[in-house]
């Protein structure tokens, strides 16, 4: 049995130790594992110097990705957008996301990133469904950003006394930073017609204060 030498200074005193680490993937939360972990006496360095880890690293994060696809898939059937219409709007083979849910197919690197990006950015869909139009992906984004904006003034209490006047909130759109007076509902912002969602919930009927707001910050970006 041949003795395990340090690559670093050829010594064969070794310690090995066990350590437990957290493995993350987005969408799938993390799962711990133990790991053992080399240590040389002579030269004090220390790892995994063998891939005696290695195995049980990749195995753990490809059921982590497998439950991210998993989780991803049930939260769109949750919110009523059934995997079909997808399929359809991203043009993929039929009963494709099915087949990755129910693991009767790998799912591909390029698959998960395409899930996860449509799972943080639902409105994605309409994008691909209206064939990736300028115009109507630009609609598309400021219409969701505008309703991000009165998502969070629902959570703000705005009075309509003098005393409220000096309340602000702040918000970030294009990578740039804003300031909005609670009492700024100057403007408004003509939208073309919304196309179809894939049954995402939107506020059709926010108080008129909170929408002009949010219009009236919109509009001067656009």
């Amino acid at each position: 049995m041949n003795k395990k030498k340090c690559p670093v200074c050829g010594s064969e005193e070794v310690l090995e130790k066990k350590e437990t680490i957290a493995i993350t993937e987005p969408f799938a939360g993390k799962d711990n594992i133990e790991i053992i972990k080399n240590k040389w006496l002579a030269c004090k360095s220390e790892g995994d110097f063998f891939d005696q880890n290695e195995s049980m690293i990749e195995e753990t994060i490809k059921n982590l990705k497998q439950k991210s696809v998993e989780g991803i898939l049930k939260y769109f059937i949750d919110n009523k957008i059934s995997m079909s219409s997808i399929e359809r709007a991203l043009e993929m083979p039929q009963r494709t996301l099915a087949k990755w849910k129910n693991k009767g197919s790998k799912t591909s690197s390029a698959g998960i990133a395409l899930l996860r990006f449509i799972r943080l950015f639902p409105w994605l869909l309409e994008v691909a469904e209206n064939k990736y139009d300028y115009q109507r992906a630009e609609n598309i984004q400021i219409n969701n950003a505008i309703q991000e904006i009165q998502r969070i003034l629902d959570k703000k209490s705005f009075p309509d006394s003098q005393e409220g006047q000096g309340q602000y909130i702040d918000f970030k759109l294009v990578g740039q930073k804003r300031i909005i007076s609670a009492g700024d509902y100057s403007s408004y912002v003509d939208t073309e017609e919304e196309p179809e969602s894939f049954g995402i919930g939107r506020k059709e009927e926010n108080s008129e204060k909170k929408s002009l707001a949010a219009c009236s910050a919109i509009s001067e970006w656009i």
